[in-house]
């Protein structure tokens, strides 16, 4: 089998697995995908109506702000919680049909991607009704290096994905102990505060190292913050942290791929 024919195996695989997956997430629903882009929209009403009085320092764009937060991480968690037991939960195609390990976290994280992408409607949607309403401008041509942002964040899930899904194979503990993380990290992420009311203290410079700050604060500043200067510190710090996550997940998961038939 040459290479061609590999890959075009492979990509019929992968699409078949993330239609699966998003079949399987929406089943039996009534409203089907379109809680893709209702979600985030219910979510950010419920944490605008909880926290613009604590957090929303007046600012009248608070709601993009949550919205944006609330889309990035979503995508976030779906890709990795979707990654964890994605081998474990396939140990079938990967016994008998000898089915690459990889392509099961690989196809979690194109999932999330599709639905980060049908979330992104819910964002256009509360732009565009904010500067037709609210005589906001908002919309500027920046919005479309987004699209530079997504490769970054793809491969920054797939890292975590790939390290994830092979340390479940071994130890099953490991998806509680990533669920109590997911809430630490949820919290340790300008979400729904902003990072200027923790400015000089502690907690504001270790906030730095974390890498969805990082991620978020491009998001943002690409859909309506604007970059003021700093647009290249940022691509750097974002696919740094991408190339990171993929060498860790990558070594980890080789590392530890021989044995996943003996474990699943």
């Amino acid at each position: 089998m040459n290479f061609r024919e590999k890959f075009a195996i492979q990509k019929n695989i992968t699409y078949e697995l993330v239609r699966k997956s998003i079949k399987t997430q929406y089943r039996n629903s009534v409203l089907g995908m379109l809680w893709t882009v209702l979600n985030p929209l219910l979510n950010m009403l419920v944490m605008w109506l909880v926290f613009s009085r604590f957090f929303g320092d007046g600012d009248e764009l608070y709601p993009i702000y949550l919205l944006t937060g609330n889309i990035l991480f979503a995508c976030l968690r779906s890709a990795t919680e979707g990654s964890l037991g994605s081998i474990v939960n396939n140990r079938d195609l990967i016994t008998r049909i000898r089915v690459e390990s990889h392509m099961f976290p690989l196809s979690s994280t194109i999932a999330s991607l599709v639905t980060f992408g049908f979330s992104m409607i819910a964002l256009l949607l509360i732009m565009a009704g904010m500067q037709i309403f609210g005589g906001y401008q908002i919309f500027k041509v920046e919005i479309l290096l987004v699209l530079l942002m997504i490769p970054a964040f793809v491969l920054f899930e797939l890292g975590i994905g790939l390290f994830l899904s092979a340390l479940y194979v071994y130890a099953r503990d490991v998806k509680y102990l990533y669920s109590v993380f997911l809430t630490l990290w949820t919290y340790a992420t300008p979400v729904f505060y902003k990072v200027e009311r923790l400015s000089g203290s502690t907690f504001g410079n270790l906030i730095k190292f974390n890498p969805m700050f990082h991620f978020l604060n491009f998001f943002r500043s690409a859909t309506y913050l604007g970059f003021d200067g700093m647009f290249w510190k940022q691509m750097l710090i974002m696919y740094g942290c991408a190339l990171a996550s993929m060498l860790i997940g990558t070594v980890v998961f080789k590392l530890l791929k021989k044995n996943f038939v003996m474990n699943i």
